[in-house]
């Protein structure tokens, strides 16, 4: 699946140039519980979510040196109109999110619409760039699960667009977990990205649940982006 706060670490790396961790797993092993499936859904089906993290943006060009930068961010989740995936011209939900970092004086924004099918299963996305981001097969997160476990949620391709042959740029899958950190658990999407051209992205965002699979005010974002210029990293969360 497109990384849930569609983060460009391109755009990362630009402005540290010119100038989201998950919880851990410390309760695995617990009897108790959640609504991981149910948490999948409320991120589209109970309005829109909102919250603002900080931490750290570290790059290290491939020319040498280390340079870590204190880093602001908005991510905000908001159901929009049903529409048509133009992908494949099916109707599906839409959920956007909507992400704005700040770093070395340096202000960026990315948005990304999810379109869900009927029973919520993801279909693909399109980003603020047009890059088009299709399913080749997707499964929804089982009903309940305890710290430590996790599955499959979309294996994907990524285009230069939604237009028929558009060139294929990137292929990737995402799997669900569920975590824990300082006592709090955590429903996480795992993204794991290669690139035709070379290089590689992995993504981790992770939301605040309780047993009822309801959304938390408290998020986690990390993510790291590896190409032939260097290494770009962010770690993020909410206060």
């Amino acid at each position: 699946m497109k990384r849930f706060c569609s983060i460009s670490m391109a755009v990362l790396a630009a402005a540290v140039l010119s100038a989201c961790g998950g919880g851990g797993s410390e309760d695995a092993g617990s009897t108790t519980t959640y609504a991981t499936q149910a948490a999948w859904n409320k991120l589209y089906s109970t309005g829109s979510h909102a919250w603002a993290l900080s931490g750290t943006t570290t790059y290290q060009p491939t020319s040498g040196g280390t340079s870590s930068y204190a880093t602001t961010a908005t991510l905000a989740l908001n159901p929009a109109a049903d529409a048509v995936f133009p992908a494949n011209s099916v109707n599906a939900h839409v959920l956007q999110s909507t992400t704005t970092v700040t770093l070395a004086g340096s202000t960026s924004s990315a948005s990304n619409n999810w379109y869900l099918d009927a029973n919520l299963l993801y279909m693909g996305s399109v980003d603020s760039d047009g890059y088009c981001e299709v399913s080749t097969q997707s499964a929804l997160p089982v009903a309940n699960a305890r710290i430590g476990n996790g599955g499959t949620l979309a294996s994907f391709n990524t285009y230069e667009s939604c237009s028929a042959g558009a060139a294929l740029v990137a292929t990737g899958s995402v799997a669900w977990s569920l975590e824990s950190s300082g006592g709090q658990a955590y429903f996480c999407l795992n993204n794991q990205i290669g690139y035709v051209s070379g290089g590689s992205y992995t993504e981790k965002d992770c939301v605040a649940i309780d047993t009822a699979g309801t959304i938390g005010s408290k998020a986690t974002i990390t993510a790291t982006d590896v190409s032939t210029d260097g290494v770009a990293s962010i770690s993020l969360s909410s206060n």
